[in-house]
């Protein structure tokens, strides 16, 4: 007789345990690296891993900056020289003088800084962090800002036309292309932290110069070629039927310097216009261009004038009217008012054309 043969069920074994990542040097000893600047971002995880891994990237981007910062911030150095003078009635003295010498804060933010990107991230599920690895490849951001610096000088190369809008729009071109060297200026300091002006991996390699001194000397050239333009646009009264007189026009001349333009009382590039409303068309700007109406207890004094603002084309390019009112118990009270009143308006008219026309 056969004995039987005893089948004994398979024995499943769990699959052994996928081991935890090593934890990265990274997080003991921040990385260095020619060409490389890099800084280190945690942020606690709450539930939601996208939104951790978001903040410390964040964090880890604002590390490389401030590391480049601690290398560019203001350094104050003092110079102490000694001057000895002697006499021949008394002993020598001595003078002491200090020189101070303060460099720039940069202000650049991490989101504009070109080459700034993530390289690891280390979830601590233990300790319920998320941390992240940042760098800034120098090279290539020294790149990108070299490009952006040749972009603003092309725009600054553009010649435009004399005609007064050609005037503004350089004006506006001007203005927009000071606030990119601006931020050009504080982004190649903070490159220079990282070495990017010298060495080999700056431009000293290729003979392009200091990207830092080449962006500040044309952000000042720009700054020279605003003020000009803007104080070649010219504005001034034009011969009306109404007589404009001084504190008018002190009024008037005074927001259009304020504005950095120019004022002149001979052919202006932009021409001012007063005129009477109403029927008295010919009036001479005094009492003769508003009218009184009294009660038992008042006086009130109201006139009207309108405004234009036109070029020396004829082009109009602004309109406005007037209404001064002034009230008083006599009729000098009343037109003192009035005229405070005229002057007032005229001026903050004046000035929101004038801020309309620069934008």
């Amino acid at each position: 007789m056969r004995a039987a043969l005893l089948v004994l069920p398979a024995l499943v074994l769990p699959a052994p345990a996928a081991p935890a990542p090593a934890r990265p040097l990274w997080l003991s000893v921040v990385p260095t690296a020619p060409g490389r600047v890099y800084g280190v971002g945690a942020a606690a995880l709450a539930g939601d891993d996208a939104a951790a891994l978001r903040q410390a990237s964040d964090n880890a981007r604002a590390d490389v900056i401030t590391r480049l910062r601690a290398d560019v911030k203001a350094d104050t150095r003092v110079t102490t020289t000694m001057q000895e003078s002697k006499s021949t009635a008394g002993p020598a003295s001595a003078t002491r003088t200090q020189e101070t010498q303060v460099g720039t804060v940069v202000q650049a933010q991490a989101a504009e800084l070109p080459g700034l990107s993530v390289d690891e991230t280390y979830l601590d599920k233990a300790g319920g962090t998320l941390y992240a690895l940042a760098y800034l490849d120098v090279v290539v951001a020294r790149r990108e800002l070299g490009a952006r610096l040749d972009a603003v000088k092309a725009d600054l190369a553009v010649v435009r036309g004399p005609e007064p809008r050609a005037r503004f729009a350089e004006a506006r071109a001007l203005r927009k292309d000071h606030a990119d060297l601006e931020k050009l200026e504080d982004l190649a300091g903070l490159l220079g932290g990282a070495g990017a002006d010298a060495g080999p991996f700056g431009p000293t390699a290729n003979g392009a110069g200091d990207l830092r001194a080449d962006v500040a000397r044309t952000r000042l050239e720009t700054e020279r070629r605003l003020t000009a333009v803007r104080a070649a646009i010219t504005f001034g009264f034009a011969k009306s039927d109404v007589e404009v007189d001084p504190d008018v026009r002190d009024a008037v001349r005074t927001a259009v310097l304020n504005q950095g333009l120019g004022w002149s009382d001979q052919a202006p590039m932009f021409a001012l216009t007063l005129r009477v409303r109403g029927a008295k068309a010919q009036a001479q700007l005094g009492r003769s261009w508003w009218d009184y109406s009294r009660s038992a207890d008042f006086i009130m004094a109201q006139g009207a004038l309108s405004l234009t603002l036109a070029d020396q084309a004829g082009q109009q390019y602004e309109t406005a009217n007037l209404v001064a009112k002034g009230v008083g118990v006599t009729e000098f009270q009343a037109d003192q008012l009035l005229l405070a009143d005229y002057r007032n308006k005229l001026a903050r008219t004046v000035s929101a054309w004038l801020a309309d026309l620069g934008k």
